[in-house]
């Protein structure tokens, strides 16, 4: 995902050199595309759940995969995770297996007794919620939820926090969402939550009023980083988009604040497991020409070792994307998901990298022709 985390309170960071090989670590896990809201921008085209997604038996089949991989932590994901009947078993088979989970939901069914038995039964780390608006319209109209939606959420987000969880906020930016980041983010700081992570949509699900994929929304973003700056708590800004350190707009922040590019580990540290079975190596390209395999019928590290668009990610010059630009061994040829969304090709270009823009890079060494 294009993400940035705009964090506010001290914590861990997630410094590293992205593109050196590494070992397959993690999972992003969409357990399911059920979903009790409607949002208009999804990057899993979530609502019902499809007839073959992953069964009882299937899904402690894959933990126990995942825990033979060497997977020690998984995102959960869908749709929303709590819709799936199964998901606290499956979170506590997790954790018989000492595999931490991480959490990403729209919070509308976090119950008291639903946290207590998640607190005492397995090792969640954190909580993600999808929250992208504090006026009660615009989050209704965004999640496609009744007008009274939002209270319930940001009550949910308390008892998160009550109990102790890593609690961390999600905005998918929007023309209707940007007004009010500077809202979310005097909330953030009121309420003591830990990041604001900002999502730059993708066009790969449902892109219902997001900015055209090509848009510049960092130069967008400009008053909500000066926002950030002015809170009475703020800490540093990570960047999750693979030419974040070339774009003007984050070199002049990072003159003001720690910024931190922790590019895309997407098939470099990680897989995504889709609802279906479906291995794909990015959490946002759950379409068929990005599938690499099945939890069904592979093995996870077999996938992960040997799979095309995982080499693609890993050694893009390789595959012809950004090869004769000297920096694509720092920002690995762009992002394979908007490249795909652009192209239509996952060895597409990213034609949003800052430096194609400017001229300092060719069209030609910016990725495959198509």
């Amino acid at each position: 995902m294009r993400d940035l985390k705009l964090k506010l309170k001290p914590g861990h960071s997630k410094a590293r050199v992205w593109m050196e090989p590494a070992p397959l670590r993690q999972l992003c896990w969409n357990v399911t595309y059920a979903c009790n809201h409607r949002c208009g921008i999804c990057f899993t085209d979530s609502h019902a759940a499809a007839s073959d997604e992953l069964t009882a038996p299937e899904a402690l089949a894959l933990v126990r995969r995942a825990d033979d991989a060497g997977i020690r932590d998984i995102i959960i994901s869908g749709g929303e995770p709590f819709v799936r009947a199964d998901i606290v078993d499956i979170l506590a088979a997790m954790a018989g297996r000492g595999i931490s989970a991480r959490i990403a939901s729209n919070g509308s069914l976090l119950s008291d007794e639903l946290l207590d038995r998640l607190r005492a039964d397995t090792l969640i780390k954190s909580f993600q919620i999808s929250l992208d608006s504090v006026d009660p319209d615009v989050y209704a109209r965004l999640h496609g939820a009744k007008p009274d939606a939002l209270a319930g959420v940001l009550r949910a987000i308390d008892r998160v926090q009550e109990r102790g969880f890593h609690t961390t906020v999600s905005v998918r930016v929007t023309d209707e969402t940007l007004p009010g980041l500077p809202r979310v983010l005097d909330l953030a700081c009121e309420k003591g939550w830990s990041t604001v992570t900002l999502h730059l949509p993708i066009y790969t699900g449902r892109s219902d009023g997001a900015p055209h994929q090509d848009a510049d929304a960092l130069t967008l973003l400009g008053p909500v980083f000066d926002h950030f700056l002015r809170l009475p708590e703020r800490w540093l800004v990570e960047t999750y988009i693979p030419w974040a350190p070339h774009h003007p707009v984050l070199q002049r922040l990072a003159e003001r604040v720690d910024v931190v590019h922790c590019g895309c580990v997407a098939g470099r540290d990680r897989l995504t497991v889709n609802p279906d079975g479906s291995i794909s190596p990015c959490v946002c390209l759950d379409v068929p020409a990005a599938y690499v395999g099945n939890v069904r019928t592979d093995d996870l590290g077999e996938v992960f070792a040997g799979a095309w668009l995982c080499d693609v990610l890993r050694r893009p010059e390789a595959h012809g994307i950004c090869a004769d630009c000297e920096h694509v061994r720092s920002c690995g040829g762009g992002c394979r998901a908007t490249a795909y969304a652009l192209s239509g090709a996952v060895d597409g270009q990213d034609g949003t990298c800052p430096l194609l823009r400017s001229g300092q890079a060719s069209v030609e060494a910016a990725g495959h022709a198509s």
